[in-house]
């Protein structure tokens, strides 16, 4: 199978492009000019890696043509939520104008690939605790700039799923997490606050915003393994969760990586890491991927933890 990776080299991108490198997949994938290639310093010279702005259209065109994919994974977009609340205009354009440009590629130079579109949890919306878990069969009532962009590049999905036949499955990833993801997230923020003060690098306080929220976690790692099973056994057309089904309050996390340092550090709340949109809880239901697929987590969150803590520790050293 030849893969076509949109973001392959950010933090779910590369480690699908290991995945998929492990089970025997030809893999390249697209990447904007100046992006660093660091993430995939572990499969180099397996993984072809080509410039392309997915919001110039024919460059996308011709890569396509030029790959001729199996599978297209469209990763690439604005994920940080405050991000698009800052830059909705450059949201709409990468998260929607960028799936369209995706879908239109495809249609035009590789029509018979399955595409597996990324779209996130959040377009869920606010959803009170007695709601939970979240099925795929739940209104979808976007709260933030994010969420609608990744809402609008679903109904971008299913229209070329009508309209054209595309093989395409649709995946809502919860909160993933592991080594090498951004510190604008939380528990990666977290982790490298700590290991900045273990190495001496920072005062003995932590920055922290919102501890009472309740979020699903799942290792990137599991997550990645759910965008291929999704290529190989998912149903076209179909919207899929993925996550533990589990939730974590979110200062379990910050107290599980404090445990793990054994370092006394004050912990402090930052109004500016506070969202004006926060969900107080977000908790999944995957048993539809399940059965499709037989995926189930195969990482639990104190190792996940560890590895992120000790990935930050690494990073300080060198």
């Amino acid at each position: 199978m030849r893969a076509l990776i949109t973001g392959i080299a950010g933090f779910a991108g590369s480690y699908l492009a290991g995945d998929l490198v492990s089970a025997g997949w030809e893999v390249a994938g697209v990447e904007r000019a100046g992006v660093s290639l660091k993430n995939l310093e572990d499969i180099a010279g397996r993984v072809r890696v080509m410039e392309c702005d997915i919001l110039l259209h024919r460059d996308l065109e011709r890569i396509v043509r030029e790959i001729n994919p199996d599978v297209i994974f469209h990763l690439a977009a604005v994920t940080f939520v405050p991000s698009a609340e800052n830059a909705p205009q450059i949201a709409f354009e990468v998260n929607v104008k960028g799936s369209l440009n995706v879908l239109e590629a495809c249609r035009k130079e590789a029509p018979g690939a399955g595409v597996v579109l990324v779209s996130s949890a959040e377009v869920y919306g606010r959803v009170s605790p007695e709601d939970m878990p979240l099925t795929e069969e739940r209104k979808t009532a976007p709260v933030n700039i994010y969420a609608l962009t990744k809402l609008l590049s679903e109904q971008i999905a299913f229209f070329y799923a009508r309209a054209y036949g595309f093989n395409i499955v649709i995946l809502r990833p919860f909160n993933h997490i592991g080594p090498r993801q951004s510190p604008s997230f939380v528990t990666s923020a977290f982790a490298k606050q700590i290991a900045e003060i273990e190495a001496g690098n920072m005062e003995p306080v932590m920055e922290v915003g919102n501890l009472e929220a309740e979020r699903d976690f799942t290792d990137v790692r599991d997550v990645v393994r759910a965008y291929r099973l999704a290529a190989e056994r998912g149903v076209p057309a179909r919207v899929y969760n993925i996550c533990s089904g589990r939730a974590c309050v979110i200062r379990k996390i910050l107290d599980g990586l404090l445990e793990l340092s054994g370092a006394v550090i004050e912990v402090r709340q930052d109004p500016k890491r506070l969202r004006k949109s926060e969900v107080p809880v977000r908790l999944g239901d995957y048993s539809r991927f399940k059965e499709a697929t037989g995926w189930t987590p195969e990482y639990d969150i104190d190792s996940t933890l560890r590895d992120i803590l000790d990935y930050w520790r690494e990073q300080l050293k060198a």
